[in-house]
């Protein structure tokens, strides 16, 4: 009955929670209830009890937010340069897991990708050391993202490279703007070929439907170049067409989002 609201469960892995004191004892005696009916047995010396933050699944989980774990991260950036497919196959994993921290995940990591293409030879270049040292740094600098909240308006900022879409969810909380998810994908060859401002509004496009359970229900904010702006009125192929028609579904704003401004470079940095 706790599961789902008032508590989250991963093979052996259970963490109850609740707003205070109070309501996090009803849970776990209602927990300890179910546990002596299903003769479910609990390890004492691996338990913690009445925590304020709480390390689960790799993550460090509080009421200041989520950060990835200390021992995760050190794993990662004390990992040597892998020297078969399978070890870098390994190391990208380790690193994919914690990509909703990482921003521009996926052009950080494509020429490591572009080595484990079939017929591709595991044969490192300066552009490959670079992006295994750039990946390892930004595993170093992750932050903490935050949980969403009911109220509060939701923001999307959005950027596009020659190689992909990098974006950034945050929700204005209070008086503060804070992080909640970041995403990214790479362009494939025919995606490379579009022109900034089709790269820039399908990265708008893209992420908005990444996240529409986030905001589809309610008005909310997308930042991006303003050419983005001017391109949505001026629609002049089939398929930005259809991503404007697609856009048209969704209450939003767009708001210009200048160089200096833009949190995703920032954190690329």
């Amino acid at each position: 009955p706790l599961l789902g609201d008032d508590a989250f469960c991963y093979i052996d892995d259970i963490v109850i929670c609740g707003d205070d004191s109070e309501s996090v004892l009803a849970k776990v005696e209602l927990f300890l209830k179910q546990c002596r009916k299903t003769g479910f047995y609990l390890r004492l010396g691996k338990s913690e009890w009445f925590k304020h933050q709480v390390k689960y699944l790799g993550h460090v989980v509080g009421t200041d937010g989520i950060k990835v774990q200390e021992k995760k991260t050190q794993t990662i950036i004390a990992a040597p340069r892998p020297e078969s497919r399978c070890g870098l196959q390994g190391f990208l994993g380790m690193c994919g897991y914690l990509r909703p921290f990482i921003s521009r995940y996926s052009d950080t990591t494509a020429p490591l990708f572009d080595l484990l293409k079939k017929g591709a030879e595991l044969k490192w270049q300066p552009a490959h050391e670079r992006a295994f040292e750039a990946l390892k740094e930004a595993v170093q600098n992750t932050i903490t993202l935050h949980a969403p909240t009911p109220t509060g308006t939701y923001i999307i900022e959005t950027d596009a490279s020659e190689l992909g879409v990098g974006a950034l969810l945050k929700q204005r909380q209070g008086d503060v703007e804070v992080p909640l998810e970041f995403a990214s994908r790479k362009f494939n060859p025919t995606e490379r070929g579009w022109d900034k401002r089709e790269r820039e509004l399908f990265a708008v496009k893209w992420a908005v439907e990444k996240w529409r359970d986030y905001v589809s229900l309610a008005h909310f904010v997308v930042r991006t170049d303003h050419n983005n702006l001017r391109y949505l009125t001026n629609v002049d192929t089939g398929k930005v067409f259809r991503w404007a028609l697609a856009l048209s579904n969704y209450d939003f704003t767009i708001e210009f989002l200048s160089g200096e401004r833009n949190h995703i470079a920032d954190w690329l940095s």
